[in-house]
């Protein structure tokens, strides 16, 4: 499901209704040739005897009151040269919210969000959209409005809210990458991404969000796990404010970041002529399907005795439940 076809559509009506106009406009501003004279006046006088009486229409002769108004050569070439309105377009929050209903038993977080929480399954639920699938590659999510055109997938929520939603079912964060004096990996809880969507005839898919990703070398779907780095807050000298890192746009990495929520734990340079990955694209959805993002943390493992089995397993794809298909009216 894509809301890009039905903005294709309405901007491909727009672009129709536009020539008509053009070419309406034209006609009447043509001028005559010598051998169409004859014909042409011929076709004015039978039009002009289908037209009202002039002095009917005259502006001494129309009532005021009647809500008639002049037309006049003058007037038709101004409503002609005005540009048609195109058509509104739904934003992306607003094609989800019609497409999906909410991930059932999980609460959301703001209503400015498409973000919720489900923290009996230790599920965090994006929703978002495909954003590109080829070209140069540093994340896997961003929130919209920031990085999508190096982003796979662009989110409705900052990334400073979907690391409170991880902290709201339990993850632990860690430290973002460390480049000085020498390389240190990020580290944190791994973090299980899933990916799910619904197709033109509304059959469920769901993918581990790695296979979307390739690494440029081997070909191969990345198999590094993300990690809950964290990111970091910086305070603008401006107005003194602190801010959340990566709300710019770091939310979902796959080159390392100092500024990453979420990092792959292994070396992987963000440096243009040296990345290490790129959208795996014939696996990924035309650009604008909708999508909702799962992130499970994988439990830690320990050597104390648990009385209760860990209720989840993050390596277990979700069921279809989750992306209910909103019901008309």
């Amino acid at each position: 499901m894509s809301f890009h076809k039905n903005g294709l559509q309405a901007r491909l009506l727009f672009a129709a209704t536009a020539i008509s106009v053009a070419l309406i406009h034209q006609s009447t501003i043509a001028q005559p040739t010598a051998g169409q004279n004859d014909t042409q006046k011929g076709t004015v006088e039978s039009a002009k005897r289908m037209l009202p009486d002039a002095k009917a229409t005259s502006p001494s002769s129309v009532d005021p009151s009647s809500g008639q108004t002049e037309v006049s050569e003058e007037n038709t070439t101004t409503a002609l040269d005005s540009p048609v309105a195109e058509p509104k377009l739904p934003t992306p929050s607003e094609a989800l919210l019609e497409a999906f209903s909410p991930p059932p038993q999980a609460k959301q977080l703001s209503k400015k969000t498409l973000l919720w929480v489900d923290r009996d399954k230790k599920r965090v639920y994006i929703d978002g959209y495909v954003a590109m699938d080829r070209g140069p590659l540093e994340m896997f999510a961003c929130p919209s409005g920031t990085k999508e055109h190096e982003s796979v997938v662009a989110t409705i929520a900052r990334s400073s809210e979907v690391h409170a939603a991880l902290l709201a079912v339990g993850a632990m964060s860690g430290t973002p990458v460390m480049f000085s004096p020498n390389f240190v990996p990020p580290t944190g809880q791994r973090i299980r991404v899933w990916v799910a969507w619904r197709d033109e005839d509304k059959k469920f898919h769901v993918v581990d969000a790695r296979s979307w990703i390739q690494n440029v070398d081997s070909k191969q779907a990345m198999q590094a796990d993300w990690v809950f780095a964290g990111s970091g807050f910086w305070t603008d000298p401006s107005d003194g404010k602190q801010y959340y890192r990566a709300d710019g746009g770091d939310m979902i990495c796959v080159s390392n970041f100092s500024t990453a929520m979420l990092d792959i734990a292994a070396a992987s340079s963000a440096d243009a002529d040296a990345l290490l990955f790129q959208p795996f694209g014939e696996r990924i959805p035309e650009r604008g399907t909708l999508v909702r993002l799962v992130l499970v943390p994988i439990p830690i493992p320990t050597d104390a005795p648990s009385a209760l089995p860990s209720k989840v397993d993050a390596n277990k794809p979700p069921s279809e439940a989750i992306l209910p298909i909103r019901q008309a009216g």
